[in-house]
């Protein structure tokens, strides 16, 4: 709907609520035996269950927990979209890079501190112990693997005809001279698409910095856009635009398959204000000249001992 504005039409008599048809129309039908449409922007599951969380993710929905019972997927009639490629809009203030020099950021480092610092900030608020249980499994599995497995379904399909890759990233921010940790983010991608969860902040300026550092890290990654859920200022300051929940989908329908090897690095802790003025024009062309396997984009290569996935079937 445009503006994000539910209309009640009259149809032989009858008053029907639009949104709430286009909202049904989006979820997938394979999924409707675990999900059913809520109200407004949600939906409602009783399941936590890691692999129904992925399966979500790869379907454009940003899971979030309602209480220790229900899961409450949700699709933003309008989503914050920062567009990374092929023109990047993101915006670091002067002030930003200034103090960025402070900091260090690496990723799956330390996903139980960061849940701690999102608590600490925010109060449970989502995050009750079932979700932060099914991000964990993911994050777990994203660093053993490479990637956690989801089903391609087509539209209309009740059968997988493939497989498709997301992986789930703790983002930490650490003063760099103490070595404590400052601020942080869950977060996961799909494809070329990269999804902010919620994260925290415990220094003066950790937070920008932060999101400064990893929007660059994801530029250099070669994603092409950073997924920043509701509308709020901040986000808008940092380059990113309103868009419509129906074309929100399509493009996750398009990356998760196009892109589906672009995997998010930062190998080690690395200082926040190198990544920043870091800015190279070629995703192929990577730091210390040294090649990257894959033609076009970075593939998700084993490295940090991730093993390989054992099949059904392995003893």
């Amino acid at each position: 709907m445009s503006n994000g504005v539910s209309s009640a039409l009259k149809n032989g008599g009858e008053v029907y609520n639009e949104e709430v048809d286009d909202a049904l129309a989006l979820l997938p039908q394979y999924l409707r035996v675990y999900v059913n449409h809520y109200h407004d922007d949600f939906y409602i599951a009783k399941s936590f269950d890691p692999r129904l969380v992925a399966q979500l993710m790869v379907e454009g929905f940003l899971p979030i927990a309602g209480s220790s019972r229900y899961l409450l997927p949700k699709l933003h009639v309008e989503r914050c979209v920062l567009q990374l490629r092929p023109q990047s809009n993101l915006h670091i203030s002067k002030s930003t890079r200034k103090k960025s020099k402070r900091f260090q950021l690496s990723i799956n480092e330390a996903f139980d501190d960061v849940v701690a610092g999102c608590h600490q900030q925010h109060g449970i608020n989502w995050l009750f112990p079932p979700i932060v249980s099914a991000f964990r499994t993911l994050q777990k599995e994203t660093i053993q693997y490479g990637d956690c497995q989801a089903q391609l379904v087509e539209n209309g399909s009740f059968q997988p005809s493939g497989a498709i890759p997301m992986r789930f990233y703790s983002i930490e921010i650490w003063n760099a001279e103490t070595g404590a940790l400052a601020g942080g983010e869950l977060g996961y991608s799909v494809g070329g698409i990269y999804s902010s969860l919620t994260g925290f902040s415990r220094e003066d300026a950790a937070g920008s910095v932060q999101l400064a550092a990893l929007g660059k890290l994801l530029l250099q990654c070669g994603f092409l856009h950073w997924d920043l859920g509701m509308e709020m200022e901040y986000k808008r300051q940092l380059g990113a635009e309103l868009i419509g929940r129906t074309d929100f989908v399509r493009e996750v329908h398009r990356t998760r398959v196009e892109d589906k090897y672009l995997v998010l690095r930062c190998n080690g802790r690395r200082n926040a204000k190198e990544i920043i003025d870091f800015d190279r024009p070629d995703i192929a062309s990577a730091a210390n000249k040294k090649p990257r396997s894959g033609s076009k984009h970075e593939r998700a290569t084993k490295d940090g001992g991730a093993k390989k996935r054992p099949h059904k079937d392995d003893k």
